[in-house]
């Protein structure tokens, strides 16, 4: 017959066995989910990077825009261009964070980084919207109907065009604060936290 310390090292050896076996599991479990968290970096990285890209496109034509801003308010009576500004950018990781709460595989630190720049993606959506909108429906036609439809006689913007600048400056201000958000705080805070993940350290809150 066995004894009582034998029974007990068979149960330790179970026991042991068994803890192991958790552990193994865990550790693949946290392994599997880092790499899932990974992933989810190097797309919202990847999203953000090319909204900088749309950015600096639509600032470019946004200068052009300014420099007719800066004719009209010298009383110079220059030819408003329509509007060639776009919204292009999607957000579909972003949205499909929301949607699937993917966001709890952020930290709070990247999280804020995100939402700060949110409103700012909404509003500038919006005003692109107006100018587009504004530019097909009253500027074209105006045009069409007489080259001089937009100046009164002593060179200054008549009132029902005073959308125009208004509009090109907000757009350019809002696209300069996006820019500068995504580019000094959303991606370098991503990115960061992406490199730690891959480095295998602890996931911070």
């Amino acid at each position: 017959m066995k004894s009582v310390a034998g029974y007990a090292f068979e149960v330790f050896i179970v026991f042991l066995g068994v803890y192991l076996a958790f552990m193994v599991t865990d550790y693949q479990d946290e392994v599997r989910d880092r790499a899932v968290r990974i992933k989810y970096y190097d797309s919202l990285i990847f999203e953000f990077g090319g909204l900088i890209r749309h950015l600096d496109g639509e600032e470019a034509k946004l200068r052009r825009h300014l420099a007719v801003v800066e004719d009209i308010e010298k009383g110079n009576r220059p030819h408003i261009p329509a509007s060639d500004l776009h919204y292009v950018y999607p957000a579909a990781v972003v949205a499909a964070a929301w949607e699937g709460r993917n966001f709890e595989s952020l930290r709070t630190q990247d999280l804020r980084s995100i939402i700060s720049g949110t409103p700012a993606l909404t509003t500038l959506e919006e005003l692109v919207r107006m100018l587009n909108q504004l530019s097909a429906t009253v500027l074209l036609p105006a045009q069409i109907a007489s080259e001089n439809c937009c100046y009164r006689d002593d060179g200054q913007l008549r009132e029902e065009f005073a959308w125009y600048p208004r509009l090109v400056g907000e757009i350019h201000e809002l696209n300069r604060e996006l820019r500068t958000v995504v580019v000094e705080q959303a991606l370098p805070d991503l990115t960061s936290s992406k490199e730690t993940l891959a480095e295998g350290g602890y996931w911070p809150l």
